[in-house]
């Protein structure tokens, strides 16, 4: 297929569009990789969050129910001991009375009455002091399991805003490779369409070009591969059967021109020369030259084919003083063989003669 701008840029293009897609497709992936990270941490974090808050339940719940199992007896502790405290100052009030009253034996008895409450007022005061740390030291046992919960909730904390961060990157990077997708998507669609199109164009030069060689004549063999020029007379020129391309090295050249006539025909790799031309030629001899480069004289001469006037579609052969070919051009234009600039070969059965 001949080379076309438009398809190679829509081919650079969608180059740079596959790539952008892959970079996004690796940004993507890298963002999936951290967000799974992230959620693994999340989820380690969140179970240690609820093993911690399990722990301090059960530590609460233990609490409370000594609490609650305490707070009954200590209610009733108190109030016994206020009771016996108003016994106790009421009978150390009568052993005063007494003692005023200078009865010496009800003073006794009513301060013997005062200290025993006294001292069953100090019993209440001491189991409800037992009670009382009982319940602080349960509580102060639930204080490890509510400080571990709360740290394991500020770890979850930091896990979930990581985590929230991860999935908000990953969320941008879909975005991301779906956008570089669809663009890819596009501009593989547009180069499949220009190529489509050139395949078509080429389709029908091809077929165009089968046409014109039937036309011309060129060997069916060679039809569904040739290379057609047309040159500003409207003389159409025909290649065939070169190697690697049809007017590669060795090529047959057929030449047709505006009215429809074939006036040159060399097979592949025949030998160039006046025997390829259909119709009647001429030699003239043009005139005496002299090389700029080496000094030396030379012979110009050209073949025309009658009645053609163009001097480009003469063909032009260059002969030194010694009478060797030192330049060549065929009738379509093409140099076939240039001494002075390297250009081409001559065959060794080459005939110029007329």
């Amino acid at each position: 297929m001949a080379n076309d701008a438009r398809l190679e840029q829509l081919k650079i293009e969608q180059d740079q569009a596959f790539n952008r897609k892959q970079d996004a497709y690796q940004r993507q992936q890298s963002s999936w990789e951290k967000l799974s990270s992230a959620k693994d941490k999340l989820n380690h974090a969140f179970d240690a969050k609820q093993r911690a808050y399990d722990d301090q339940e059960r530590a609460w719940q233990h609490s409370q129910s000594v609490s609650d199992d305490n707070s009954p007896r200590i209610k009733y502790l108190n109030t016994a001991q206020e009771t016996a405290y108003q016994n106790m100052k009421n009978a150390f009030d009568r052993a005063s009375s007494a003692h005023d009253a200078h009865d010496g034996a009800s003073a006794k008895s009513y301060s013997i009455e005062g200290h025993n409450y006294k001292a069953e007022a100090q019993g209440y005061v001491d189991e409800r002091r037992r009670l009382v740390d009982e319940c602080k030291r349960v509580r102060a046992q639930h204080e490890p399991y509510k400080a571990v919960f709360e740290s394991t909730k500020i770890a979850f904390g930091r896990a979930k805003d990581e985590h929230d961060k991860a999935k908000a990157a990953h969320e941008r990077a879909n975005d991301d490779f779906r956008r570089a997708k669809d663009d890819f998507d596009d501009a593989a669609k547009a180069f499949q369409s220009r190529l489509i199109e050139l395949k078509a164009e080429n389709a029908k030069r091809k077929e165009n070009n089968r046409a014109i060689a039937a036309k011309a004549g060129v060997p069916y063999q060679y039809r569904n591969n040739v290379y057609v020029s047309e040159d500003s007379d409207g003389t159409i020129n025909i290649y065939f059967g070169g190697l690697g391309q049809p007017d590669g090295f060795g090529h047959g050249h057929y030449a047709m021109n505006s009215s429809g006539s074939v006036n040159y025909k060399r097979e592949p790799f025949d030998p160039h020369g006046h025997q390829n031309f259909t119709d009647s030629i001429y030699w003239h001899k043009e005139k005496m030259s002299l090389d700029r480069d080496t000094g030396t004289f030379q012979t110009d001469n050209y073949i025309s084919i009658i009645g053609d006037t163009n001097q480009k579609s003469k063909a032009h052969i260059a002969i030194d003083e010694d009478g060797n070919i030192v330049f060549v051009r065929d009738i379509g234009g093409e140099i076939l063989y240039s001494r002075k600039n390297g250009i081409g070969y001559l065959p060794d059965n080459l005939d110029w003669s007329k």
